[in-house]
């Protein structure tokens, strides 16, 4: 199949999803979950990203993540993807793909998604029929995001549309946790290829960037 192009710039923020190889668990229990998370704060020290929400569901991961130098999203995803395949291969004796294949991304138009996308992520848990109320899920942002908690080993940084939702740490929770539970705007994030996911204008200026700013990936 032919490879898309993916701008890899600082200053996009991108909705990454992996899913496991034949859809099979990638996480059996808390303490591989903890050290996918590990990976991830590790990864980001050595590949400068932002990591804006995060949820861990069995067999499959959605993160929301802004790269700071061009090129840190993809060596961000290919160590951690590796070294976890590497951990979880050790940890059950196998061998062969943990993932399928490499990572979809889609490039968002922040202004028009980025809450969208942020409650979509939110809410896999709740739709999954896993829990009822995303805070009562351990293994995402939303409680970071709502109460404050950062309760894992992975750091959340606070993007600046949701530093505006309010004057106080306090205001920016409710808010957030009002939109997430209220909203009732959908989206469909996973039927898609690898790509752009903003308005007619905004793809229209990414495609005028062509090849430059961009690195190649399988779909």
């Amino acid at each position: 199949m032919p490879r898309a192009l993916r701008i890899q710039d600082p200053g996009f923020v991108h909705h990454v999803v992996s899913r496991g190889n034949n859809k099979e668990p990638i996480f059996h229990n808390d303490e591989e979950i903890q050290t996918y998370l590990t990976l991830l704060e590790y990864a980001r020290k050595q590949y400068p990203i932002k990591i804006y929400n995060y949820v861990l569901m069995d067999n499959h991961i959605h993160l929301l993540l802004e790269p700071q130098e061009h090129g840190a999203m993809s060596k961000f995803m290919e160590f951690v993807q590796k070294e976890y395949a590497k951990y979880y291969n050790k940890r059950y004796n196998r061998v062969g793909h943990v993932f399928q294949g490499r990572y979809k991304s889609f490039l968002i138009e922040e202004a028009r998604y980025f809450f969208a996308c942020m409650r979509y992520i939110d809410l896999n848990p709740s739709k999954a029929g896993i829990v009822e109320d995303p805070n009562l899920f351990s293994w995402s942002g939303h409680r970071a995001l709502t109460q404050g908690k950062f309760e894992t080993l992975l750091k959340i940084d606070l993007h600046k549309l949701y530093e505006g939702l309010g004057s106080t740490d306090e205001e920016r929770r409710m808010a957030y946790r009002g939109f997430v539970m209220v909203n009732q705007d959908e989206l469909d994030l996973l039927n898609r290829k690898a790509g752009v996911l903003g308005s007619k204008e905004f793809r229209q200026s990414i495609k005028i960037r062509g090849v430059k700013g961009s690195d190649e990936e399988n779909e």
